[in-house]
């Protein structure tokens, strides 16, 4: 609709109509201005990343196996169930996870029987003994008299004979008493190793016989770990050789004590034993091992730590020419405690990230820490 101008008597545009115009023609305006600009004003590059510090470490060559990983257990070598030696009523027991040294008290017997025992076994002893008093008088005073001639031989012998006899009788006498002691003195059941109380099988005031358990006692200090192997592999296992341990720690190396060299007719696997070292072990605490299953060849290869996992794949990066990150994928071959051994993708002697590697970019520029 065309609006009357009537001081100059023409028609012109409503106003909405020419305010669409003049954009119009602003936009035109500025798309031919940008047909001649520069490239490098039409374009801005994405800011650089600043340079990642990071450690490295040397790829070299080692010589490995392949390997191949068995579950194993934290075992002791002695866990043993005490019976009781006498038999009467439990009167005390030594409280479960109670720490106890070789000889300890561990559980007690009511031993007031058995202490009457050995009362009664010295009063005999002791009637004997006074018994052979009077017998050595008299063997004496018949031998005095058959030296005269006023007693006949054979009442010297007979003499001597019952004094013969009640020397056994004593001897006899002795026995009993020491038994009755050791009768006491077995009330007391002590720890035959050194350990920990790990169930209490009778509770006081049980009337327990000979031979009934009473306790289970762990030693926690001799300790080995036993685990399965294949037959296959035993001529690459060698007592003495240290094989990588895995636990909630960390991988420990520890080397073969003894292998048993007899397989088992169903699982065709023989048993395993390594020394533990000197770190604090749990019994029972599972544990993963890496055995050797082939001749060792030497490989390239690198920490554990250098190794980054992406969408199924393996990967590690070194450190280029230029001080750049390369993203290099790489294929493992084996294993050994915490070096890796590669089948392709490294050289030896190139630099490989070790640390500070999660969160680089190919390409990327890096700065090494001194020291690495």
């Amino acid at each position: 609709m065309m609006v009357l101008d009537k001081e100059h008597g023409r028609n012109t545009p409503p106003m909405h109509q020419l305010k669409s115009k003049i954009a119009a023609h602003l936009l035109s305006l500025a798309a031919v201005s940008s047909l001649f600009m520069s490239p490098a004003a039409a374009y801005q590059a994405p800011p650089q990343m600043p340079p990642a510090h990071v450690e490295v470490i040397t790829a070299a060559e080692h010589l490995m196996a392949p390997q191949m990983d068995v579950t194993g257990t934290v075992v002791s070598l002695q866990d043993s169930r005490i019976s009781v030696e006498v038999e009467g009523p439990l009167q005390w027991i030594a409280e479960v996870g109670t720490a106890v040294e070789k000889g300890d008290i561990i559980a007690r017997m009511d031993n007031r029987l058995l202490a009457l025992a050995l009362r009664q076994a010295k009063a005999n002893l002791k009637r004997l003994q006074a018994d052979m008093v009077f017998r050595n008088q008299e063997v004496k005073r018949f031998e005095d008299l058959s030296a005269r001639n006023n007693a006949s031989k054979a009442r010297l012998e007979e003499t001597i004979a019952q004094r013969e006899m009640l020397h056994h009788e004593i001897q006899n006498a002795q026995a009993l008493v020491e038994r009755a002691r050791g009768d006491v003195e077995r009330a007391n059941i002590r720890a035959p190793f050194p350990g920990h109380v790990v169930t209490r099988l009778a509770n006081i005031g049980e009337y327990l016989i000979v031979g009934e358990e009473v306790i289970r006692l762990v030693n926690t200090r001799n300790l080995e770990i036993s685990l399965p192997a294949p037959i296959s592999i035993t001529p690459y296992l060698h007592s003495g050789d240290k094989i990588s341990v895995l636990d909630d720690r960390g991988i420990h190396q520890l080397p073969i004590k003894r292998i048993v060299p007899v397989g088992d007719m169903v699982s065709r696997m023989v048993q395993v034993l390594l020394a533990p070292g000197e770190e604090p072990w749990i019994v029972g605490t599972p544990v993963k091992v890496s055995l050797p299953k082939g001749t060792p060849k030497r490989a390239v290869a690198v920490p554990r730590d250098a190794l980054i996992y992406k969408a199924g794949s393996v990967y590690v990066y070194k450190v280029g020419p230029d001080m750049s990150a390369e993203q290099v994928k790489v294929e493992i071959d084996a294993a050994v405690g915490l070096l890796v051994s590669l089948k392709k993708g490294l050289q030896a002697g190139d630099k490989v990230i070790i640390r500070g590697g999660e969160r680089l970019q190919p390409g990327q520029k890096v700065v090494i820490k001194s020291g690495t």
